[in-house]
């Protein structure tokens, strides 16, 4: 695995948070200097969980004493299981005729740090599963840069597009994220 899987999950959870930051956004409009600290907040916090989360799968990976590539198979597996349960989460809001979606009033500041940590948690668990996979030696900058860039950005279009009122097609733009999270699942398991 390389660098692209890093910058395909940090897409995928870029695409995520701008659809929370536009439903947000829209209930709550904030100004956008505001708006922009708390994508910086948010992107950090994903970012540490992220590595976290890596750091953690790191330390729980399955190896053999003789041979350190004995289980990578199953070490893949993991991942792609861990995976598929936050796709499943991603997805199913999304799936209902009329979705019942969280909304965080993005001008208290408490309520914004509680969302930046409960958005955080697919970060955690997909970080976790990539632990299993790649440890995090060599590759601090590769997680954690694209994450916090893509999350930033994209989370602050959302920003944008919410104060805007501007449609999007939330369930196809999840649809994508998850599909792109799902391939990185896949291509661990085809590369093990």
């Amino acid at each position: 695995m390389s660098i692209a899987t890093y910058i395909v999950l940090a897409l995928a959870f870029g695409i995520s948070a701008m659809i929370l930051m536009r439903r947000c956004a829209a209930a709550t409009p904030v100004k956008l200097s505001k708006g922009l600290v708390i994508m910086l907040l948010t992107s950090i916090v994903h970012a540490i969980l992220f590595v976290l989360g890596i750091t953690l799968g790191d330390l729980l990976r399955i190896e053999g004493k003789d041979a350190p590539q004995l289980y990578a198979r199953t070490n893949a597996y993991i991942f792609l299981g861990l995976t598929l349960f936050v796709v499943v989460r991603m997805l199913l809001p999304y799936l209902k005729r009329e979705p019942n979606l969280a909304i965080f009033d993005l001008r208290n500041w408490s309520t914004t740090a509680a969302m930046a940590i409960a958005s955080g948690i697919n970060v955690l668990l997909v970080g976790l599963g990539l632990g299993f996979v790649m440890p995090l030696a060599g590759h601090v900058h590769s997680a954690i840069w694209p994450l916090f860039a893509f999350t930033l950005l994209l989370g602050y279009m959302g920003i944008m597009f919410g104060r805007q009122k501007v449609e999007m097609r939330p369930r196809r733009w999840i649809i994508v994220a998850c599909v792109l999270m799902l391939g990185c699942g896949i291509a661990a398991v085809v590369n093990s």
